[in-house]
């Protein structure tokens, strides 16, 4: 079936191509060798959540959850785990004494920025070839294609979350 829902032309070759992307950036084998590449041992889970109390920081167990869409159950595992190897810290919220946040420490902040500049160095080799206009409208480009569709999706916790926050 051919149509404005799948088909050929440019709607259906960007879709095509977001598939593939997901299918890498979640990729175990990709995420190994990037591991390799950068001398840690961070699971996809605990370096995206590494990324986000470094960016978003202090932020609460479920409100971290919710920008990641997994369970607090899990959340609060993984950060458990970043804890004990000492790249995040938990702390008191001053608005509820019973409430926790997390922020990532001096090394936890280290280890995100080893891992960040593999995955930079790695997308720039892979633009190297590419002629300048070519990355610079790639620049300008996805970013929008970014911001429109989580502004066409269902509400969620993360609508209204800027580009940069995103990382």
């Amino acid at each position: 079936m051919t149509g404005p829902e799948t088909g050929p032309g440019p709607v259906g070759a960007i879709e095509a191509a977001m598939t593939d992307l997901f299918r890498l950036a979640t990729s175990r084998r990709v995420h190994a060798d990037r591991q390799r590449r950068s001398g840690t041992d961070l699971s996809r889970t605990e370096w995206e959540l590494l990324r986000r109390v470094d960016d978003l920081g202090p932020i609460r167990v479920r409100r971290l959850a919710d920008l990641v869409d997994l369970s607090p159950a899990v959340t609060s595992r993984a950060l458990a785990s970043l804890e004990q190897a000492g790249l995040v810290r938990r702390g008191g919220t001053p608005d509820d004494r019973r409430g926790v946040d997390f922020r990532a420490t001096a090394k936890g902040q280290r280890v995100r920025s080893t891992f960040q500049a593999t995955m930079y160095a790695e997308l720039d080799g892979v633009l190297a070839g590419w002629p300048d206009a070519d990355r610079e409208a790639l620049a300008r480009l996805f970013p929008r294609l970014v911001d429109d569709l989580r502004h066409a999706a269902a509400p969620g916790p993360d609508r209204g979350i800027s580009a940069t926050a995103e990382g």
